[in-house]
């Protein structure tokens, strides 16, 4: 006896005519296979969306950073440390993949290297040099001393001079007209000007314009930072005959750039891990935005006083030359220091990606702009511009605040000196 049927054949409460019987089995089978449907078209969505996320995270740029959510890399529980052997190791097995030699004794240039190479072979791991960027700017084109004389030849800009040693160094104001009338005045190693400007030309857009592309700046996570604290990206380098830098690691350990518009620059580059010989300042900050640590030598590189720093003759470097229209890449955690060969017009900026991020990230917990304990715990384990992105959103309101100050601060500075300038331009033309 089936379930459901009376003893007598019949369906409870229902007539015994077989064609209604007939036409009630009809809607039961009916009734049945949409209760079979259901399952196997909700099975057929949940493949067709299975598909489709794995389609859109083949297709993001995303596909290629590579998760390290080990305890070794997990900021959340210790400071970050960036391994250089590891680096150098990775290095020498990436260039054989490539299928060139191992090369860790000099600064390689080269020409149409592709953005996959660069990180694979150079970015935080060696220096490069790349020819074939820089010439296809207006910079490259149009930036001489006469262009600058004719368009701005009274705007005023930072200067560093030096009479003496470098330590010595004082930095003041002055126009462009008189910078540019020093040029002939300058002409020994204890006898220099070197305009070091971060605002100039972030303060004149039309110049701005002239930058054109570098596809190594690509994927640059610093334009993830809140402007109130964004590092300023474009610092106008232009010196005489025997100008240098100081002997400094970037701040925030950043990757740094060099472009030499025109003139030639000569660089010591010294390889992470010697401190103990470079003389680092302590207890300087670098007065950004957001505030920070600063690594400066004490040792002119170029004008070496052994008596005094004794140790710097085991420090190892490496020596290169960068030429017109070349651009230089100088990894994280390498110390270095520029020399003008002759008088150079050069533009720096940094970069911040996958390969440094961390490090750049640590810089900032070391500047107490964030206790390591407010990251979440699942942070190692987002993307990096996830993570920098969460990161940034963690900055107390209160360093924002400052930030925004000192940028206002910076830039009414940078206007009135404008207002001065066209006060004195409009003295002269009456």
């Amino acid at each position: 006896m089936k379930r459901g049927w009376l003893k007598d054949g019949r369906m409870p409460g229902k007539p015994t005519n077989p064609h209604k019987l007939r036409s009630h089995l009809r809607e039961l089978a009916y009734l049945q296979s949409r209760e079979l449907v259901t399952p196997c078209r909700l099975l057929l969505v949940l493949i067709v969306s299975i598909c489709l996320v794995l389609l859109i995270a083949y297709s993001v740029d995303y596909k290629e950073y590579i998760i390290d959510d080990t305890d070794e890399v997990n900021m959340t529980k210790r400071p970050y440390v960036q391994d250089h052997q590891c680096l150098k190791q990775t290095r020498e097995e990436m260039l054989s993949h490539y299928g060139y030699s191992p090369s860790f004794q000099k600064v390689e240039k080269r020409s149409s290297l592709s953005l996959e190479e660069f990180w694979d072979l150079y970015d935080a791991k060696w220096p490069v040099i790349v020819q074939d960027i820089v010439p296809d700017w207006e910079a490259y084109k149009t930036w001489s001393k006469e262009f600058f004389l004719k368009n701005y030849r009274h705007h005023r800009i930072m200067l560093k001079a030096v009479e003496g040693v470098l330590e010595e160094g004082v930095a003041f104001v002055r126009s462009i007209e008189e910078f540019l009338s020093l040029l002939d005045q300058c002409g020994d190693m204890r006898h220099w000007s070197y305009i070091e400007d971060e605002m100039f030309l972030l303060q004149r857009p039309e110049l701005r314009s002239h930058i054109g592309n570098n596809y190594l700046l690509d994927e640059n996570f610093f334009n993830l930072f809140p402007p109130q604290i964004r590092p300023w990206d474009s610092m106008l380098l232009w010196g005489t005959k025997y100008s240098r830098s100081t002997l400094h690691m970037d701040p925030y350990n950043w990757t740094a750039v060099s472009a030499v518009i025109w003139g030639r620059k000569r660089w010591k580059l010294f390889p992470p891990g010697q401190d103990t010989y470079l003389y680092i300042s302590p207890k300087q900050r670098c007065g950004f935005p957001l505030d920070c640590r600063k690594y400066n030598s004490k040792v002119d590189s170029f004008d070496v006083d052994y008596m005094w720093y004794p140790k710097f003759q085991k420090a190892e470097y490496i020596e290169v030359e960068q030429n017109s229209g070349e651009v230089l890449v100088i990894p994280s955690g390498w110390f270095h220091q520029a020399f003008n060969e002759e008088e150079t017009l050069s533009i720096s900026t940094q970069l911040m990606n996958r390969n440094n991020y961390l490090v750049i990230l640590e810089e900032i917990i070391k500047g107490k702009n964030l206790n390591r304990k407010q990251l979440p715990p699942h942070f190692n384990t987002l993307l990096p511009p996830d993570q920098v992105k969460l990161f940034m959103s963690l900055i107390p309101k209160k360093i924002l605040k400052q930030g925004k100050e000192i940028t206002d601060f910076v830039l009414e500075s940078v206007n009135m000196s404008s207002t001065q300038d066209l006060d004195n331009s409009a003295l002269e033309e009456a």
